[in-house]
């Protein structure tokens, strides 16, 4: 068993070296926002002022005690990469045929759209979106131009981008050891670093584009975490992330059959593969939709 896990782990990171993803940085890359600390600053006066804990600031920033002095450079995170996106919803349809032609209709009214499918309890929903948008006001605007056209029945969703423990596409590598700790050690090939937490293997695998320190895939195995944040199991899976875009059925090892439930997303992508059992999560890998 552990000797196939490593062998998976193997041909999914040759996959991550394989998978370089460049993307728009401004619309992408959370931040790192440093500030320079000023005469009577503390510790907790910044966090409130930046809405973080004074734990967060001292572990973000590897302080080992509250004393900070002026002219001192302090890293403030950007955890908003997790703030919720609205989806405009123009109908949902049992029959792929019946979205296709909303879509169809939508196009020719000058609204761009797509079908999302969604996997409930076996079986397949098809989801009409018409935009997904930072700022409700402007998917409210887009809500209203739907109503517009005739479909009244539209609504807004709200929806996190997809995600592992908090960790996004285009998050920091130091947010990234934020959220999972401090590895006791890593490996690096090329643009892939393997971070280890314990046991014989790696816990989390990232691609990352260099110039600016960014994640670009995201690879994690809950066994090997010493974090309990994970979701390690499908029913806690389905709680953090609702019902998967589309459930496959694979070949793992020794010829056992391994279902995946793969989330899609705002060009982002989440699998999931869950173990012969039928319960236990094998591992999580964030990418970006081609």
């Amino acid at each position: 068993m552990k000797k196939f896990k490593r062998f998976l782990q193997a041909v999914l990171c040759i996959l991550l070296i394989g998978s370089v993803f460049y993307f728009d940085q401004e619309n992408t890359f959370a931040k790192d926002n440093y500030i320079v600390i000023k005469k009577g600053d503390t510790l907790y006066s910044i966090s409130k002022k930046y809405h973080i804990s004074v734990g967060d600031l001292k572990e973000y920033n590897q302080l080992t005690s509250n004393k900070i002095i002026a002219g001192q450079k302090l890293m403030i995170p950007d955890f908003e990469q997790t703030k919720p996106l609205y989806v405009v919803v123009a109908g949902s349809f049992s029959k792929k045929t019946n979205a296709d032609k909303r879509v169809a209709f939508l196009k020719k009214k000058g609204i761009d759209a797509i079908v999302v499918k969604k996997v409930m309890n076996g079986k397949n929903f098809y989801r009409v979106q018409a935009g997904v948008f930072s700022k409700k006001s402007n998917a409210e605007k887009m809500k209203k131009k739907v109503k517009d056209i005739g479909i009244k029945d539209a609504f807004l969703l709200s929806e996190k981008p997809l995600h592992i423990n908090g960790i996004t596409l285009g998050t920091s590598y130091n947010q990234l050891l934020q959220k999972f700790g401090q590895p006791t050690k890593t490996e690096d090939d090329k643009n892939t670093r393997s971070l280890y937490y314990q046991n014989e293997g790696p816990g989390v695998r990232i691609n990352f584009y260099a110039a600016n320190d960014s994640i670009e895939q995201l690879q994690v195995y809950p066994e090997f975490l010493t974090t309990t944040s994970i979701p390690t199991d499908k029913n806690k899976i389905l709680d953090t992330y609702g019902n998967p875009n589309e459930v496959k059925i694979v070949t793992c090892y020794e010829s056992a059959s391994c279902e995946q439930m793969i989330y899609t997303f705002n060009k982002s992508q989440l699998i999931v593969q869950i173990d012969r059992d039928g319960k236990t999560v094998q591992y999580l890998d964030l990418r970006k939709t081609k």
